[in-house]
């Protein structure tokens, strides 16, 4: 607003000072014509020249205002090239291993930078080819944190996490996410077909491995009935798409990856109560037989994993498979009669 308000304020200016200008040159030269000093073509001339003059000058108010967008622009460029760096580069990597198995968490604490206390205490976890891992808490418990640990947008202030057998922090970042990937709640759709989208995991991808992605994705039905079929625009930010879809689609796309470890950040955040089970019913089945640390505020379906951790502050506070953990006292047992309640308010 305060942008258009100044292009209009310098183009208005302009075209006053522009016309008073050619007023006051008709003015001196009218009389000039009368007295037969000056011919009534050079009249002419002199009552346009300041129109012709002033053209130069036109653009300047618009100059004016791509120069604050560019300055803001770049100031938010810098902002990023002064960050300080979120994770520590090795200065030799070590050679990345021939499996990431077992990836194993030891003792792990990790802390925000100019947080006073971690956000993440004393974690232990292990992950073989094929095991699924659970992690469920309130708000604010950690789950997040984990998360960023484990693909390294994060660095543990102390413990251990190690990818078959090496230390994640004398690897690369990169070789890290090439072992470890996530699928987020917020995982971006950019504004293209269905296709490119998912050939971003895997450029060389064809199309019979773009269908059965989309088939253990549960989207294959969708998208073969759309006229465009794999050609279709997704819209920006994926707006043509359902919330739903759009996270069928960031896990279609994760599979496409082959992540040896796939992270499943709140998948189903921001999803009505049926889709979001039915997404979570989803994910569990695509991911069989695939190491799966799967982080939700949602308990149904979690019968299927091999373990549950449940975080408060931090810490775990119990853990073990979901049958147990469901059948005895303690905070799990809690969150599932939260959740019936919550559920059966919905209902009424």
């Amino acid at each position: 607003s305060r942008a258009a308000a100044a292009t209009a304020l310098g183009g208005g200016l302009s075209a006053l000072v522009c016309g008073l200008t050619v007023v006051a040159a008709a003015t001196v030269a009218v009389p000039a014509v009368q007295d037969g000093r000056l011919s009534g073509v050079a009249l002419a001339v002199v009552v346009l020249t300041p129109l012709a003059a002033f053209e130069a000058v036109t653009g300047l108010p618009l100059a004016v205002q791509y120069r604050q967008r560019v300055a803001r622009s770049a100031e938010r460029v810098f902002e990023v090239l002064d960050a300080p760096v979120p994770v520590r580069e090795p200065a030799a990597p070590a050679e990345e291993p021939a499996s990431p198995f077992p990836l194993e968490v030891r003792g792990l604490s990790a802390r925000y930078p100019g947080a006073r206390h971690d956000a993440l205490v004393a974690l232990d976890l292990t992950l073989t080819p094929g095991r699924r891992i659970a992690v469920v808490g309130p708000s604010g418990s950690g789950k997040t944190t984990l998360a960023q640990v484990l693909l390294r947008f994060l660095d543990a202030s102390s413990g251990m996490y190690r990818l078959g057998g090496v230390e994640a922090s004398a690897l690369e970042s990169e070789t890290v996410r090439r072992s470890v990937g996530l699928c987020a709640q917020d995982a971006h759709v950019f504004d293209s077909t269905i296709r490119e989208n998912l050939r971003l995991a895997r450029p060389g991808a064809t199309d019979a491995e773009l269908l059965d992605v989309l088939s253990r994705a549960r989207l294959l039905d969708w998208v073969l009935a759309l006229p465009e079929k794999l050609d279709t625009p997704v819209g920006e930010h994926g707006a043509r798409l359902s919330g739903g879809q759009r996270q069928r689609l960031a896990l279609a796309r994760a599979l496409l990856a082959d992540f040896p470890v796939l992270v499943l950040d709140e998948p189903a955040e921001h999803l009505d109560l049926p889709t979001a089970d039915a997404l979570t019913a989803d994910l569990l089945d695509a991911t069989r037989g695939r190491a799966t640390v799967l982080i939700t505020h949602r308990l149904t379906g979690l019968d299927t994993v091999d373990e549950v951790l449940v975080l408060d502050a931090g810490r775990v506070v119990q853990r073990g498979p979901y049958a147990e953990l469901a059948a005895e006292e303690g905070p799990l047992r809690t969150m599932l009669e939260r959740e019936g309640e919550t559920v059966g308010a919905g209902a009424r």
